[in-house]
């Protein structure tokens, strides 16, 4: 019995001075490399050398999360310009539709004045006693052709005619309480005294309800007379003022007993432009 405990003390006693002679001769090479490292630190800045290493080897990890960070706030900036281009681009073009229409209107503002001051030069003239503008507010075309005017209807009367910039385009044809419909030179029926420019000769035009279309009535066939024949308004009867240029002649032919010409006019007035009226009477 009592060898057996002497034999366990011993054991345990080797495996104490054992274990501490392991701890001891892996505890000196690690003091040696340490004292090393310090030695070779002193005499040749290894750990400069060692650290330099180390970010270098790291560097690209680094690098790399600096141009994730520069690409993403790349991509961020495109699209905000790109928003900002687009907001910028919008607001352009409505500056553009703006001024668009604001150069329209002072396209048309310089029509009507052209409009008007044409039609004012008729004002002037003697054979005019009295006239009174009107705006077109309605217009129907052609086979049933007529314009209606807004005016003083207080100032109207049945026997004016109509005058817009272009010269002389229609007749009264009603009078409403608040505007006038006017119906063109060439509605069937429509008699107008005019005069051969070139011959000075007196005749009587008649509308033959075909859009420009008008016709001598009662033409001699040994009268003078050739095609593109300018023809004015004679002022003869006192229903339409002296000197306004109704048309040209563009066909003659003869009539079915030969007794007589017929003669085409065609009216040089445009019925349907502009947008003033101007109402007179000799």
């Amino acid at each position: 019995m009592f060898q057996k405990e002497h034999k366990q003390t011993s054991i345990a006693s080797n495996a104490i001075f054992t274990t501490g002679s392991m701890r001891a001769s892996k505890l000196l090479p690690s003091l040696i490399f340490t004292l090393i490292i310090l030695i070779l630190d002193i005499n040749f800045n290894v750990g400069k050398e060692i650290k330099s290493v180390f970010l270098e080897s790291f560097s690209p990890i680094s690098n790399l999360s600096q141009s994730t960070a520069d690409l993403s706030e790349e991509i961020s900036l495109f699209f905000t310009s790109q928003h900002k281009l687009v907001s910028d681009l919008k607001d352009k073009n409505n500056e553009i539709e703006r001024l668009n229409f604001e150069l329209l209107k002072l396209e048309q503002l310089s029509k009507e004045n052209q409009e008007l001051l044409e039609m004012m030069g008729y004002t002037k003239r003697k054979t005019i006693s009295k006239s009174v503008i009107g705006e077109i507010i309605d217009m129907s075309y052609f086979p049933k052709e007529s314009i209606s005017i807004k005016t003083d209807i207080d100032e109207i009367k049945e026997e004016m005619v109509a005058i817009s910039m272009n010269g002389l385009v229609g007749t009264i044809d009603q009078i409403f309480p608040n505007y006038v419909k006017v119906v063109p030179i060439y509605e069937k029926n429509v008699n107008i005294p005019g005069l051969i420019q070139r011959t000075n000769q007196n005749i009587i035009l008649e509308g033959k309800g075909e859009q420009n279309k008008l016709s001598i009535k009662n033409f001699k066939n040994n009268s003078n007379i050739i095609l593109d024949d300018k023809i004015f308004t004679s002022g003869l009867g006192g229903k339409y003022p002296k000197g306004f240029l109704i048309g040209k002649v563009k066909k003659i032919s003869n009539s079915e007993d030969q007794s007589t010409l017929e003669v085409e006019v065609q009216s040089l007035s445009n019925f349907s432009s502009g947008t003033k009226i101007l109402f007179a009477y000799p």
